[in-house]
């Protein structure tokens, strides 16, 4: 039974589709969503995107922690739409495979959704490398989505 699910955003629009999955997983097994956000790097330009609206970040870990909370809140927001208090978030620092797969372990998840590229490293040339790691390490299933 997939109860906790975790889902990892990063403001791609694989991690939208993730999120959206997600969703739609907890509500089927009426499961709760925990959201998580590991930014990458600690000084790179960025852009983040979610739905219509995108940031370009020029980067100190301020403005990185700023734009993953700006994340966070918007994930939050389109989950709490399907699934009205059950939904939990949280922004952690550090390698972002290694920091999910720990906050899965924390939150004993029965599930992490990833998309599988994200705005990772190289404007996307190790293709997945997060989702990878995941993917090799989880604790759990671990569903990556296209």
């Amino acid at each position: 039974m997939l109860q906790k699910i975790l889902v990892a955003v990063d403001g791609s629009e694989y991690s939208k589709k993730a999120l959206e999955f997600a969703c739609e997983l907890a509500e089927k097994f009426d499961g709760s969503l925990h959201v998580v956000h590991v930014p990458q790097g600690s000084a790179a330009d960025r852009v983040m995107v979610l739905g219509g609206a995108s940031v370009m970040i020029h980067a100190g870990r301020e403005e990185i922690e700023k734009a993953g909370s700006t994340l966070i809140e918007a994930s939050r927001e389109i989950a709490e739409k399907k699934l009205p208090g059950k939904v939990s978030t949280e922004l952690r620092g550090g390698d972002p495979a290694g920091e999910i797969v720990k906050s899965a372990e924390n939150n004993a998840s029965d599930c992490i959704v990833i998309g599988s590229r994200g705005l990772g490293d190289f404007g996307g040339l190790l293709l997945g490398s997060v989702s990878h790691k995941v993917n090799h390490s989880a604790p759990c299933t671990c569903i990556t989505v296209h």
